[in-house]
C-alpha cells in the first residue's frame, strides 16, 4: 500500500495521535512510560507503537530488554517534519480552548 496512505491511516486514530503527541513533549520514552502516561493497557500500546514504527513516523531500539520509542526525524521521509507540525498546531489549538 502507499506510503502517505498507511501515514494517513495511522494518524486516523485518537491514540497514535496521542502516542505521538507524547513523544513530542518527552523525548524518548519506554514503552511502559507511554502506557502509563495515556492510561492505556501496555499491549494496546505496543500495537499501535507498531503500526507507527511500520509507517516510519516513531523509531523504536532496546536497551537491556526494555523497548524505547522516540520521533522518527529523517531525512529520508519528508511527510514527517510537516505531519509533526500539524500535530503541534492541532494541540496548541486544543490548549487555547
Amino acid at each position: 500500500m502507499d506510503y502517505l496512505l498507511q501515514v494517513f491511516k495511522g494518524l486516523a486514530n485518537e491514540k497514535r495521535l496521542k502516542i505521538l503527541e507524547t513523544l513530542m513533549e518527552n523525548g524518548e520514552l519506554s514503552l511502559e512510560e507511554i502506557a502509563g502516561k495515556l492510561k492505556i493497557p501496555y499491549a494496546t500500546c505496543c500495537r499501535h507503537l507498531k503500526f507507527l514504527e511500520r509507517v516510519y513516523l516513531v523509531n523504536s531500539r532496546t536497551k537491556k530488554g526494555e523497548a524505547f520509542y522516540s520521533l522518527n526525524l529523517p531525512k529520508d521521509h519528508p511527510y514527517n517534519k510537516l505531519i509533526f507540525q500539524l500535530i503541534e498546531t492541532r494541540k496548541s489549538r486544543r490548549a487555547k480552548r
